[in-house]
């Protein structure tokens, strides 16, 4: 990705050192741009994510961060800013495991918990950017979400809804905030054979359903993270500079 272009300054990922996470940092880096990314827990899985994207020669750090405190991610995302001098890009990759359950099945509790983690978490880290790309003249935001926002299925409604109102909040974001400059998109993921889907769920999918899956998808097979990385960062790019506002579909053609 040599021809990619960014306007000055870094790419922050929230939620760097997971599947798509983490190739999306690296896609990053490889197309030239420095990238400071995000993890909440797992400091041996981004010291790895670091490794391998600063081999592309450019800035690569990490912090931790839990993205719904609201002022701790305002406090990083400055930080950043005052570093680098500008955010040229901010990208929402970041998302709780969740389990697959019935509507009637799942607790209140457990609903508002997966909205904190990622709904709420979502709108911190866009709540903090803001400001901040206002300031500068502009900037990308990107949020990972799901193909499964606009095909439902049974079971799945903890990964489709908050990602929904992801949506939706980016949507409104892009309209409220062009005049400064400011694009914002999601990339709606089909399903990947890494990450998630290629450890079953954590054991709540066999091999059988994976296939099944694969078999409805029109391209015929699974998609990988890179697949979303590289969307990702063309989004963020000079070359995307009149899309904004849009939720684009990767996943082989499984949401027609």
């Amino acid at each position: 990705m040599a021809d990619i272009n960014f306007s000055k300054g870094v790419a922050f990922v929230a939620g760097g050192s997971g599947g798509i996470g983490a190739a999306i940092v690296e896609a990053f880096a490889e197309a030239g741009s420095a990238v400071v990314f995000t993890y909440h827990s797992n400091k041996d899985a981004a010291e790895q994510v670091k490794s391998k994207a600063a081999a592309h020669g450019v800035d690569v750090e990490y912090h931790q961060l839990a993205l719904h405190d609201d002022q701790a991610t305002a406090q990083c995302l400055q930080a950043v800013q005052q570093k680098y001098g500008a955010i040229h890009s901010v990208v929402y990759a970041a998302g709780p495991g969740i389990p697959v359950n019935f509507v009637g099945k799942i607790t209140f509790a457990y609903w508002k918990k997966t909205f904190d983690q990622d709904t709420h978490a979502c709108f911190s880290l866009v709540h903090g950017a803001l400001p901040l790309l206002k300031a500068q003249g502009g900037g990308s935001i990107c949020a990972i979400t799901t193909t499964q926002a606009t095909r439902h299925l049974p079971l799945s409604v903890l990964s489709s809804a908050p990602k929904a109102a992801v949506e939706s909040l980016l949507e409104v974001v892009a309209k409220e905030n062009g005049r400064y400059g400011i694009r914002a998109n999601s990339i709606r993921s089909g399903w990947l054979a890494g990450g998630k889907l290629g450890k079953g769920m954590d054991g709540q999918m066999d091999d059988k359903a994976i296939q099944q899956i694969a078999a409805q998808v029109p391209l015929g097979e699974l998609g990988t993270p890179e697949d979303i990385a590289h969307a990702t960062v063309f989004l963020a790019s000079s070359k995307a500079r009149y899309i904004s506002g849009v939720n684009i579909a990767v996943d082989g053609g499984w949401h027609l």
